[in-house]
């Protein structure tokens, strides 16, 4: 069996990072039918993972010690960044239809793309650009935005904030990922994206309703399987093949976002929608075929 490349490798964490993530909007559905809010939901799921890498980076024995520069890198990449992004792209989805906010938000690779040739002059074949049109292309037929709603402005700006602010992200996540561990890195963001939003709860005060023991089971899943492995997927996987990619193969999220809301919500998926699908598919696989 022929080893695979250190390229390859890279690929394989992050499409398993968005597959991950693609479960979050599942969990977020039960959890919040559960009476948790939004806020209280990114807390536990932020202090939990951030707890439970304090506590393998003190078994492995993995120094967390950084110097002050890139503490305040941390800082703004978990506290400002994440927690933004988050914050618009949750908080969208009051005004405008699912669909269309994701659709929106899933414009963070061109914007990634576009930041790393301007400023990181990084180098974009037309391998990648065509995978990048053929994936965008996939997701705009599988979502379907619905051309007849009123559309609420202040959601669509909420969720290009979260798209500009999640591309930033994937930016300046870069330097970082190659200089530190994956564990490092996940550690540092999901405490200071819990610092973030206990702030903004002890200024908000949210009620906290009766919670059902189901959405316990949820936010546990959401806490393992959708925050903590990805984050560490995704760290690893960028180290090895770059912002570009990243971005490209994080439009795998959406698209198991959707099968799932078929199997578990009951939602219908017409045969465009199986067709944009394969699209998606096709431009994050040949990302992985090297010749």
């Amino acid at each position: 069996m022929q080893k695979l490349t250190h390229e390859q490798i890279g690929i394989l964490w992050i499409t398993s990072a968005s597959i991950a993530y693609g479960m979050m909007p599942i969990w977020s559905v039960f959890v919040q039918d559960s009476g948790i809010s939004t806020e209280y939901l990114l807390l536990f799921r932020f202090i939990c993972t951030a707890l439970l890498l304090f506590s393998w980076s003190i078994y492995k024995k993995i120094s967390l010690k950084l110097p002050m520069p890139y503490l305040f890198k941390f800082l703004f990449l978990g506290g400002v960044l994440y927690i933004v992004q988050s914050f618009a792209y949750l908080d969208s989805l009051r005004f405008i239809p699912a669909s269309l906010s994701v659709l929106l938000y899933h414009i963070y690779p061109a914007i990634v793309a576009l930041i790393a040739i301007i400023f990181l002059k990084d180098k974009i074949t037309p391998k990648m650009l065509f995978c990048l049109i053929t994936s965008f292309i996939g997701l705009v037929v599988i979502l379907q935005p619905s051309s007849y709603l009123a559309l609420n402005f202040y959601g669509i700006f909420l969720s290009l904030v979260g798209a500009l602010f999640y591309g930033l992200y994937v930016i300046f996540s870069k330097n970082l990922a190659q200089k530190f561990s994956s564990i490092v890195c996940s550690f540092y963001v999901c405490l200071f994206a819990s610092l973030a939003i206990l702030c903004y709860i002890v200024i908000d005060l949210p009620n906290l309703q009766n919670i059902k023991a189901n959405g316990i089971l949820a936010l546990l899943g959401l806490t393992f399987v959708s925050t903590l492995f990805p984050m560490i997927a995704y760290f690893l996987g960028m180290s090895k093949i770059g912002v570009t990619k990243t971005a490209i193969l994080g439009m795998i999220e959406p698209l198991v976002g959707v099968l799932l809301s078929l199997w578990i919500l009951g939602e219908s998926l017409t045969l465009i929608q199986c067709l944009g699908a394969c699209l998606i598919f096709f431009g994050s696989i040949l990302l992985f075929i090297k010749h």
